[in-house]
């Protein structure tokens, strides 16, 4: 069921501006995925910088320890290996040397003959944890050796050879960095996981305060938007509110000036219909009175078609005034109800189209309403059967007025042939349209229902007013 809504108001207004900003507005990027994006774009961040800190002061820290503990390694060989002069196994004790260099720290060394071969050494070799190659290599610092020879005057037996090797010490930075990465990455998830929350909690609030304008945008300004438990949007709803509260009281107001200027009008109409009736109907009937006296003395056949032509002519003006003095007038009887002028105005139906059979009924809790309320459902009663009349030509037409969920409404049907296909309204419907929109009525047009032809006008309940009790 089309119906249509009048509201020449601040809030029609707000509606109208509200649908034109959504229906060309772009959608933009959502607030989650901007809190998301930029919770993840700050954890990567502070990875890259936590890593590169690391492996920075790593990358130092092996430098320092490695050239640390080569100096140490070559001091402590070049002291232990005993004179060439001495006649002890200088190999031997070359080997021993070169076995307690590999099982230290960060060095280590390897001992060959004088042919060049690796000389066995006794034990393993202590250093098992590695670090993956791609890493080592960015650790790794400028490797250091040194080449002691093994001599045993005059012969040369081999050479010692000493050399850095950190990577027992790379090896412990990985293994610190495998513990470090994984908190890093809950650390992140955490971080995310609160701000999401957050981000969800404010997003709820706003979509409380969005349905709130909703309501309000659909005419429901007496709607308080609910307080969200957050500071700031606390003051961005108390200022909706107050922005509510001022819509509707402009909305009142507009009502009341709007209703106050069809009384007016009404009133305007009601004096021109009087001025015509005072002033044109002595003139016409005086003429017309003239041509009859004139018509009753012998005169010339022309000048007798003449008159004749004249008092047509006075007749039909006389008929057009009285159509259009009843057209102005309010109603037949100043100061009667709503329903006793709806009741007069039956009775002159009935006497226009006798032929139809006209029902009235006005419920027992129909409001009283205000003069513009009044006027609206009187001349929405009158243009309303009058079209059933001229267009349908129906056996019967029925009239009813009744108080209807908080407002005022008339009802006027007919089973005649339907109303006529129309391309545009006409001035009749055109000033019911006008008044609903006026007073924030709503008026349903003529269609077409089980063989009847209905149409509504229902008027709001705060055109009721206070003072005024049901009859």
């Amino acid at each position: 069921m089309t119906r249509q809504r009048g509201d020449m108001d601040a809030t029609g207004q707000m509606g109208a501006m509200a649908t034109a900003q959504v229906a060309g507005r772009r959608r933009g990027m959502a607030l989650s995925t901007i809190a998301f994006g930029g919770s993840a774009l700050v954890w990567i961040v502070m990875f890259a910088i936590t890593v590169t800190v690391v492996v920075w002061n790593a990358r130092d820290s092996v430098r320092q320890e490695t050239d640390s503990a080569f100096r140490l390694a070559s001091a402590a060989a070049t002291l232990r290996l005993p004179t060439s002069f001495q006649r002890q196994d200088m190999m031997a004790q070359a080997a021993m040397i070169a076995f307690d260099i590999r099982n230290q720290r960060h060095v280590t060394a390897e001992l060959r003959d004088a042919k060049g071969q690796p000389v066995a050494l006794p034990g393993p070799d202590g250093r098992a944890a590695r670090a993956p190659d791609w890493f080592a290599r960015l650790l790794r610092p400028e490797p250091q050796r040194d080449l002691i020879p093994i001599t045993q005057y005059p012969n040369v037996l081999g050479v010692l050879e000493i050399r850095t090797e950190p990577s027992d010490e790379i090896a412990e930075v990985w293994q610190d960095l495998r513990v470090l990465l994984p908190l890093l990455l809950v650390t992140a998830l955490v971080a995310i996981g609160v701000t999401m929350a957050v981000t969800a909690l404010v997003l709820r609030r706003l979509g409380l305060l969005g349905r709130s304008l909703a309501r309000m945008r659909a005419g429901d300004l007496d709607h308080q938007a609910p307080m969200t438990g957050l500071a700031e949007l606390n003051a961005l709803t108390e200022d909706v509110n107050a922005l509510a509260a001022h819509l509707a009281h402009e909305r009142a107001e507009n009502r009341r000036l709007q209703g106050r200027m069809m009384t007016l009008a009404e009133a305007e109409r009601a004096r021109i219909a009087a001025d015509l009736h005072d002033d044109i109907g002595p003139q016409l009937f005086a003429l017309q009175a003239a041509v009859g006296q004139a018509a009753r003395h012998e005169t010339d056949p022309e000048l007798a078609e003449t008159l004749a032509a004249i008092a047509r002519h006075a007749g039909a003006v006389r008929n057009s005034a009285r159509a259009a003095i009843d057209d102005l007038r309010l109603g037949p009887a100043e100061g009667a109800s709503l329903a006793e002028m709806i009741q007069e105005l039956v009775i002159e139906f009935q006497d226009m189209a006798p032929d139809t059979e006209f029902g009235f009924v006005c419920a027992p809790d129909m409001p009283t309403l205000d003069d513009a309320g009044n006027i609206a459902l009187y001349r929405f009663v009158r243009e309303s059967v009058l079209n059933a009349l001229r267009h349908a030509r129906p056996p019967q037409v029925r009239v009813r007025l009744e108080h209807d969920h908080g407002t005022a409404l008339a009802r006027v049907q007919d089973d005649g042939a339907g109303p006529a296909p129309r391309q545009r309204r006409g001035q009749g419907q055109t000033g019911i349209a006008d008044r609903a929109a006026a007073l924030g009525a709503t008026w349903l047009p003529p269609e077409r229902r089980c063989g009847w032809t209905m149409t509504e006008f229902r008027i709001p309940a705060d055109r009721i007013p206070a003072d005024r009790p049901h009859p």
